[in-house]
């Protein structure tokens, strides 16, 4: 569907291609495209913003997703590890179950109003980092640079403070109790 590898400030709506390779997209909107079991290779998205899309299943080999949003948007089983640098994403109102994030840079990431379940944050960097109003049930948290992240608003979290640096980082009560479930005590 996409004719040329290089699109400036195009709007894209109900796409449903299924192979990017080497296409370079700035300030671009995709509204409602399915790029559900897409393979992306070597794209470059700068301040782009997707409005209701499904990503979910996609492959993402050497991307760039730079100053870019999801909006309430379905990324189910993705895997951002083979993403190349900068690394700049904000989710609002999204769905990230079962998403892999290892060994990237994500200070400062924003993740607003979504469900994290079953996701993996492994040797991340999200020194302030926002968690707002997520839902992180059983997601994992491996030897990750937390400080001064804020997960004031967020719930069913377990981060593990031997295995994370939480430093300066905020949490809220009753979520914040969940540190105790992973002492060797009884809590009555």
């Amino acid at each position: 569907m996409f004719q040329t590898n290089d699109y400036w400030e195009e709007e894209f709506i109900e796409y449903d291609d299924k192979n990017l390779d080497s296409i370079y997209f700035d300030n671009c909107t995709f509204i409602k495209c399915d790029f559900s079991k897409a393979t992306f290779y070597s794209c470059k998205f700068t301040e782009c913003t997707f409005i209701k899309c499904d990503l979910s299943l996609s492959i993402l080999n050497n991307c760039v997703f730079n100053d870019v949003t999801f909006e309430n948007s379905k990324l189910l089983g993705l895997s951002w590890s083979k993403c190349e640098e900068p690394f700049e994403v904000k989710f609002d109102s999204c769905n990230l179950s079962q998403n892999s994030f290892h060994l990237l840079d994500l200070r400062q990431m924003k993740f607003i109003n979504s469900l994290i379940k079953d996701t993996g944050f492994e040797e991340c960097n999200l020194e302030k980092s926002l968690f707002d109003n997520c839902n992180l049930e059983q997601t994992v948290f491996i030897n990750n640079n937390l400080k001064k992240s804020n997960f004031e608003t967020s719930k069913n979290y377990l981060i593990d403070p031997k295995q994370n640096d939480i430093s300066k980082a905020e949490f809220s009560l009753p979520e914040a109790l969940s540190f105790l479930s992973l002492l060797p005590i009884k809590v009555k």
